[in-house]
Order: C-alpha cells, then structure tokens, then sequence
C-alpha cells in the first residue's frame, strides 16, 4: 500500500500564479486611485476645519498648513497618476489613441513605472500630511 501526501494536490497549485486579467488591474487600480484621493482631500478640508475651530488658537499652525499642503498635493498626484493611467490604456487602442501634437512632447512618458513612482509619491505625502496633523494634536493635547 503506497501513502499519498495530502498537501501534494495544493503544492502544484501554490506554483501557479492566479489569472487576473489586465482589465481587473486597471480597474482596481483606478479606484485605489479615487479612494487615495478622495480621502485626501477630505483630510485636508478636515484639518482646514479644525484649523478654524479646535486649533484656532494653536502655536502649532504651520504644522496644520503644512499638512493641508501636503494631503491636497497627495490628491493631485492621485489624480495625476489616474490620467497617466487611462492615457496609456487609450493610446492602445485605435479610437483613443491620443494625437502626437506639439504639447504631446511636454507629456512625461505613459509606462506603469510612472504610474507606480507617482503612486508612491501620492502616498507618501498623504502620510506626511497625517502625520503632521497629527504631531500638532500631540503637542497641543498631550504636552
């Protein structure tokens, strides 16, 4: 009698990668993009808010415009990175394909890298911009 190993069957099917499709990515992407955006925005006109009302009279106002500064910059490069997405999906297809005129040449290259890089960035400085709203409630609650 010969012992089978149970894990066998879901060893081989470990090694093979899922089938997403291209569409899916691009979708999931996109709404990433909106969401990060979205909240963005929302947290900048929150600290916007508490500006005018619980750190009205707060030392720590440059911290609170720095932050309003960086979340709404954080939602441009969203946006940004949502353009260059859709941009390079269009340009493969022949109804969408962009025009080559002059100020196609001003364009940053439509690859995945930017996309990625810009995303990072977008990221990066909505948590700077939390981050500070954050050290001002610090300094102002709890020092």
């Amino acid at each position: 009698m010969e012992l089978q190993d149970p894990n066998a069957e879901f060893a081989e099917d470990a090694s093979e990668e899922p089938e997403v499709s291209a569409d899916t990515v691009a979708q999931l992407f996109f709404d990433f993009l909106r969401q990060l955006s979205t909240l963005s925005l929302a947290a900048a006109g929150g600290t916007v808010t508490l500006m005018q009302t619980v750190f009205a009279d707060s030392e720590r106002q440059a911290l609170l415009v720095g932050a309003v500064v960086a979340l709404f910059v954080a939602a441009l490069f969203a946006l940004q990175t949502q353009q260059v997405l859709v941009e390079r999906l269009a340009s493969e297809t022949r109804t969408l394909r962009p025009d080559g005129g002059r100020l196609a040449r001003l364009k940053m290259k439509r690859t995945s890298a930017n996309e990625q890089r810009l995303m990072y960035i977008s990221f990066g400085l909505f948590g700077i911009g939390v981050a500070l709203v954050g050290l001002a409630v610090v300094y102002d609650f709890l020092l």
